[in-house]
């Protein structure tokens, strides 16, 4: 067989916001996405690795999301959801009996299957411990874990270069403690990107925001022992220099200008022509005819019986689902794309002698919960690309441990959003939610000036470590994204304020503590409710904020013996 045109990487980057034990529409994200995607996508990747078909994806889990996948309560709570979707099925089977679809009562039949499967894969072959499982497979060579910012942050508009330390640093020290190594790759969230240089604050009268010089992104990767992260084809394109040329087909070195660190840090860009062919919205695969139709449910129990049939026709003329169809389909579209990538690699290699890669990277949301067939086409891909043998599937470190980047970009701010800008996160409707971020960020500055140097007893560690996971949670990116498209604003504005109220809250008791002024009964209930409702990051190591040595406060020591900072 001849060689290899070139290489192609899947990478699929998984998050959603901390929503356990908020209220359950909020947990009911999380719970779609492990039923629909997460355990799909397992079940697949496990199933190749068992047929001795490696399939080399490049998978990221953020650390908020590591963190709900393996809390406590997360088993239990998934447990009862498959249940009821069980009872839903139940429930529309008898209903469509009774109104003579048989069609339909069969396709309840399969749902409930679906979730009893479901149920049993995470019982049973997993141990209710997914996160090992990916592990597992990661030690195996057949997928790759990526780090990520600890509560998804949008990294280039956070206020302090610490701040982005701090999301960088939690991130890489939860990847570790959940995979039992150090990450290699890393995904920006929203491929947000911003070089060093100078900066002035967007908001004025923050006292603790200056302008001045700000480290670039790449710096504080390299710093943390990171080799590589990703962006978007755009954003390759439009940055220095050769503006325009740069291919999103091989691998460049960044250079970051102000910092010598950054010059071993590494960037793969998404290829936009084939992915598109799997996200557009208007001629990508999932808008087939064939495909479950995801928008039209049955009653309050949320299944779904209707194909896509036009994407034009009003729900209320959806016709019934066909299994057969959609199977059909997803072949034929696994076909349609490992073609695609071949000619886009061969056209590479006749233009530049070059063995290439393409990288294709998604939401992994997409793949199950939005295309409910998208599981089934990773597997067909898969299977067709190592019988073909004419692209090799790769993860992005391994591909990098056999091709050396050879050329150097210098990366322009920017990011995968609308514009390939900041627009997305920073508008007018959000200007509050990065007043108060930009408002929490110096205070927290404050506090570790202040407490530098001093030992902290348990009660006061324990305050200060939940206002440093109130700011965490306040940073994330959900928030300012789902008010700019509008999609739950009333909910993202909530939440805000509440991890705002949250961090004044615990600011104002850490004042009192240490002014030996009353704390209240109440205020310590209040706490612990905090801690009850907002309890990712175990004991945090707050030296991560204030960018000081490792021996500030730590899980590593005892409460009993106090904290230093």
């Amino acid at each position: 067989m001849a060689e290899p045109y070139g290489a192609f990487a899947l990478v699929l980057h998984s998050h959603l916001p901390y929503v356990l034990s908020h209220n359950r529409l909020e947990e009911e994200w999380l719970l779609e996405a492990v039923a629909e995607s997460y355990l799909p996508l397992l079940q697949t990747f496990t199933q190749l690795s068992l047929r001795e078909i490696s399939p080399k994806v490049t998978i990221g889990l953020t650390p908020i999301l590591l963190e709900q996948l393996t809390e406590r309560r997360f088993p239990i709570t998934f447990r009862t959801y498959l249940e009821q979707k069980v009872q839903a099925a139940q429930d529309d089977r008898r209903f469509f009996r009774t109104q003579n679809e048989p069609h339909l009562a069969r396709l309840a039949g399969l749902w409930e299957e679906f979730y009893r499967r479901t149920a049993a894969f995470f019982v049973h072959d997993l141990s209710r411990d997914l996160v090992g499982a990916l592990r597992r497979l990661h030690e195996q060579g057949h997928v790759e874990m990526l780090a990520s910012a600890a509560t998804h942050a949008y990294l280039p508009l956070l206020g302090l270069d610490d701040s982005v330390r701090a999301q960088v640093e939690i991130g890489t020290a939860v990847y570790q403690q959940h995979f039992h190594q150090p990450p290699r790759g890393f995904w920006l969230p929203e491929c947000g990107y911003r070089p060093a240089g100078d900066w002035t604050p967007p908001i004025s009268g923050i006292d603790g925001l200056r302008p001045g010089k700000r480290q670039a992104i790449d710096e504080v990767l390299a710093a943390a022992g990171l080799s590589y992260f990703l962006v978007d084809e755009r954003q390759l394109r439009r940055s220095p220099p050769d503006y325009g040329s740069h291919s999103p087909c091989r691998v460049y070195w960044v250079d970051g200008k102000n910092s010598t660190a950054s010059e071993s840090v590494s960037v793969f860009a998404r290829d936009f022509a084939t992915t598109a062919r799997v996200w557009l919205r208007d001629g990508g695969y999932p808008g087939d005819p064939a495909y479950l139709e995801f928008h039209k449910q049955q009653g309050d129990g949320g299944l779904r019986y209707w194909r896509i049939t036009d994407r034009r026709t009003d729900l209320a003329y959806k016709q019934p689902y066909v299994p057969e169809w959609a199977f059909a389909q997803t072949q034929a579209h696994a076909t349609h794309f490992a073609q695609a990538l071949r000619d886009r690699l061969r056209r590479h290699w006749q233009q530049t002698g070059e063995r290439g890669l393409v990288v294709a990277a998604f939401d992994t949301e997409l793949f199950g919960h939005w295309w409910f067939e998208g599981p089934q086409w990773v597997s067909e891909l898969t299977r067709q690309l190592t019988a073909n043998g004419e692209v090799t599937l790769t993860t992005c470190g391994e591909y990098l441990r056999h091709y050396v980047p050879q050329r150097t970009v210098q990366l322009a701010e920017s990011s995968w959003g609308d514009g390939g800008d900041h627009r997305v996160w920073w508008q007018a409707g959000t200007r509050g939610v990065w007043r108060d971020l930009y408002q929490a960020e110096c205070e927290m500055q404050r506090l570790g000036k202040s407490l530098s140097g001093k030992q902290l007893d348990p009660q006061l560690a324990r305050i200060v470590q939940q206002a440093g996971r109130e700011l965490l949670l306040l940073q994330s990116s959900d928030w300012p994204f789902m008010i700019s498209t509008r999609n739950t604003p009333d909910h993202a504005r909530r939440r805000a304020t509440l991890h705002y109220a949250n961090f004044q809250q615990c600011c104002a008791m850490i004042e009192r503590y240490r002014t030996e002024a009353t704390i209240t009964e109440e205020d310590w209930n209040q706490l612990a409710a905090m801690e009850q409702q907002d309890a990712p990051f175990g004991k945090l190591d707050l030296s991560n904020f204030w960018h000081t040595k490792r021996s500030a406060v730590s899980g590593q020591r005892s409460a009993r013996q106090g904290e230093m900072l």
